[in-house]
């Protein structure tokens, strides 16, 4: 069974908490494909910038309303869909308006393409986590996903604290580059 690469549901309760590393880890999770995703779609970079910035800004204002009934990425995605949509409507004559509708994917297909993408991130990911040596994995998956301290996973290793800081680094480290690269490549497909 397939581990996901997030905890959506404990993240929602402590962003609706109001816990900034909560939204730290979702802005950092999904605000790249979430850029590229509006990027692909608009004139520039900065348009999609502002929008991401714009979606993000709400999420964390009405974080303790917002009601999600699906993943929070098909939220994500859906909501900065129709977020382009208004900015396209806004900035566009009818006829360019409806030129750059057409262009968007219907939500199925959009669906899709987010479970196709969760997928390959969810496969990149267990396949990084598990070439860690068993130490920096042990580490890294009480840190992220049982989500204890430091003190507290040094405590339950018997080791240091320094120690546990750098097996995170290391795995850190060597989890960017790999995560790197599927952005990269996601980007292009």
């Amino acid at each position: 069974m397939e581990a996901p690469a997030i905890n959506e549901s404990l993240l929602l309760q402590r962003l609706k908490a109001g816990e900034e590393g909560a939204f730290n880890e979702i802005y950092n999770f999904y605000a790249p494909s979430l850029t590229s995703f509006a990027a692909a779609r608009l004139t520039s970079l900065d348009e999609a910038n502002d929008i991401i910035h714009d979606l993000f800004v709400h999420l964390w204002q009405d974080r303790e309303h917002i009601t999600i009934n699906v993943s929070l990425g098909a939220f994500l995605f859906t909501a900065i869909r129709y977020r382009i949509i208004d900015h396209i409507r806004k900035n566009s004559t009818k006829k360019r308006y409806a030129e750059a509708i057409a262009k968007l994917p219907i939500h199925d297909q959009e669906e899709t393409e987010n479970k196709i993408f969760e997928k390959e991130l969810r496969e990149r990911l267990d396949t990084a986590i598990n070439q860690l040596s068993p130490r920096t994995r042990e580490v890294f998956k009480l840190s992220r996903f049982e989500h204890l301290s430091v003190k507290e996973i040094a405590e339950q290793m018997n080791v240091s604290e320094q120690t546990v800081k750098n097996q995170l680094t290391t795995a850190l480290a060597q989890l960017r580059t790999v995560l790197g690269k599927v952005m990269f490549i996601l980007w292009w497909l």
